[in-house]
């Protein structure tokens, strides 16, 4: 098989993967911080990203500035119906930063939001963020600037919780250290 022809149908199966993706995804609760209503329908942990001077977009950690991350908050975005690989997402999120990072997110180093992208009280963040489905993102605080990390690679490891874990960890381990 030629090379465009390969890469035409990693192209096409990206596209149906990722229609598939957008077809997924809701549940949460409500809660609050700091007398701070958060969106209905949304879970929060930790303290949310303080306020920056600005907000750029990365696509590679490499791109980040060298100096001391302030916070970072992992936002994951649904849609209210969702899929097995959208709940797994979500699950495994969890799972990597309470076995992981339970100390970060203890002091507040690191939050986690779970926010349902077709409430329209959460219409803000996800125009910040341009969600349109599934998606997760780490939101990195360094020297006042917010650098949007967008993770899509994570979609490729929804049906293996090693991987998905494993991937997710080595990310935040290279931004915070740890194990």
């Amino acid at each position: 098989m030629n090379l465009k022809k390969s890469v035409w149908i990693l192209f096409v199966l990206a596209l149906l993967f990722g229609g598939g993706l957008m077809a997924c995804s809701g549940l949460a609760t409500t809660k609050q911080t700091g007398g701070e209503p958060v969106p209905a329908n949304s879970v929060l942990t930790g303290t949310p990203l303080p306020a920056a001077r600005s907000t750029r977009w990365v696509y590679d950690f490499s791109e980040l500035p060298k100096g001391a991350v302030s916070h970072i908050d992992v936002v994951y975005f649904h849609r209210t119906q969702r899929c097995e690989s959208c709940l797994n997402a979500e699950d495994y999120t969890q799972e990597t930063l309470d076995k992981y990072f339970a100390d970060q997110m203890k002091s507040g180093l690191i939050s986690l939001w779970v926010l349902d992208v077709e409430k329209p009280e959460n219409a803000a963040l996800v125009q910040k963020f341009d969600a349109a489905g599934s998606s997760l993102y780490l939101s990195v605080l360094i020297q006042d600037t917010e650098y949007l990390c967008p993770n899509p690679d994570i979609w490729f490891y929804t049906s293996n919780k090693y991987l998905f874990v494993d991937t997710l960890r080595k990310k935040l381990t290279s931004l915070v250290g740890g194990s």
